[in-house]
């Protein structure tokens, strides 16, 4: 069978639904989203990505789902780094079996914690801006919210506790662990620090020098004055208009190049 998925995707997340949901439910989770991401109705800026990204999911879901689930978790057991615990599952389903002839055997069995569960997001650099603005993230298969900050940028690891995999015989709950996959339009952006250097095309009668001017960027809209000796080489630094702060880091400034159209 040709893979026509991602592994390393937890595609349950995708559609806001916990892992391993029913048929049904991943159905309705799909519609509802499709519902509000559809391009041709949606007003939301990245509808258009986010709406291949839901559909992609419901595809493997609903054609591939017996395999990729079965390859998700082979990989989850996979990604275990220690040799004991593996030894531990086998003993666990080994005393599961007994369990049914013995309950004693259920009541020896050591406790076995739950593993990780590990979901990477992929945002767009407008839209992790505006969640910089708005100072959280939230997370539909959690329906909770977390802090976002300019570590996202980094390509940080945000720990929440106690929210992956659920323990065996009395063990704790593992980790759900978050990441953020920041797409960039490089023939348009590019970001160093908390500073976003930006190419913008304009009708030539627009660039007058010394006229007051409107440019949309991915940070925002903002005016400015064209400078006297303002010119296609030159970058235009507009103080503040480059990532917003957070809690440590302040705001970078946004460094634009005009092109005449």
């Amino acid at each position: 069978m040709r893979r026509n998925y991602d592994i390393k995707v937890d595609y349950f997340a995708v559609l806001g639904v916990h892992y391993g949901a029913c048929s049904k439910t991943v159905k309705l989770a799909y519609r509802k989203m499709a519902r509000r991401y559809h391009p041709d109705v949606s007003t939301i800026h990245d509808a258009q990505s986010r709406f291949q990204e839901i559909a992609l999911a419901y595809e493997v879901l609903s054609k591939y789902r017996e395999h990729y689930c079965r390859e998700y978790d082979l990989r989850q057991v996979r990604s275990k780094p220690s040799s004991k615990n593996t030894s531990d599952v086998r003993s666990s389903q080994q005393s599961s079996t007994s369990s049914k002839r013995n309950g004693s055997a259920y009541r020896s069995q050591k406790p076995i914690d739950g593993k990780d569960r590990v979901i990477t997001y992929p945002l767009t650099l407008r839209y992790a801006i505006r969640l910089l603005n708005l100072g959280s993230f939230y997370i539909p298969g959690l329906k909770l919210k977390m802090k976002f900050t300019r570590k996202a940028f980094e390509e940080k690891t945000f720990r929440i506790e106690g929210k992956g995999y659920s323990g065996l015989f009395g063990g704790k709950p593992g980790d759900f662990l978050v990441k953020f996959n920041i797409k960039i339009d490089t023939g348009r952006y590019n970001l160093k620090g908390g500073d976003i250097y930006g190419t913008f095309i304009l009708p030539k009668d627009m660039l007058q020098a010394g006229e007051p001017l409107s440019i949309d960027a991915v940070s925002g809209k903002t005016e400015l004055l064209l400078p006297e000796d303002y010119s296609a080489e030159k970058l235009i630094k507009i103080t503040g208009m480059g990532l917003p702060a957070d809690e440590i880091t302040p705001a970078g400034d946004l460094y634009a190049r005009l092109i005449a159209n």
